[in-house]
């Protein structure tokens, strides 16, 4: 019969170390793949981030005016033909959430908030409404939302 000997000291603790460190890389890769967490009225999202950053006062009155509009219909108004509003906004980059917490697919529109002036480009502030009823402010051009509803 053999004898077996006993592990030292060091190849026990260099095997407790991989078994952390594949565990530790599970969870980091299982972690990046979930959905964002819902998000309450009044919050803002940095992309990846997941976590609330803002309040509702960074939304300025006239992203609130605006949304108005879009729910009754009167947005973009038809004397500013190059204000663009009510296109789908295909979320690519899933800064927004994707599904509702029944699991239904959310669909997305963006709209400007300002008229768009002759002779100028469009600004970065949109509003982007979702097919669940929800409505995100941004004022950089997509990268950072603010929930208004």
């Amino acid at each position: 019969m053999a004898v077996r000997k006993k592990p030292s000291a060091v190849a026990i603790a260099l095997g407790l170390l991989a078994i952390l460190l594949c565990v530790a890389g599970v969870l980091a890769l299982r972690s990046a793949n979930l959905p964002p967490p819902a998000r309450d009225s009044g919050t803002s999202v940095t992309p990846g981030a997941g976590a609330p950053t803002g309040r509702p006062a960074e939304i300025p009155a006239n992203a609130w005016q605006t949304l108005r509009l879009i729910d009754e219909g009167q947005w973009p108004p038809p004397d500013s033909p190059a204000t663009k509003g009510g296109t789908t906004w295909n979320n690519r980059e899933s800064r927004l959430p994707r599904r509702t917490q029944s699991g239904a697919p959310i669909t997305y529109r963006e709209w400007d908030v300002n008229r768009k002036q002759q002779g100028r480009t469009r600004d970065a502030e949109r509003i982007v409404t979702g097919s669940d009823g929800t409505a995100w402010y941004t004022g950089d051009h997509y990268r950072t939302f603010t929930r208004m509803r």
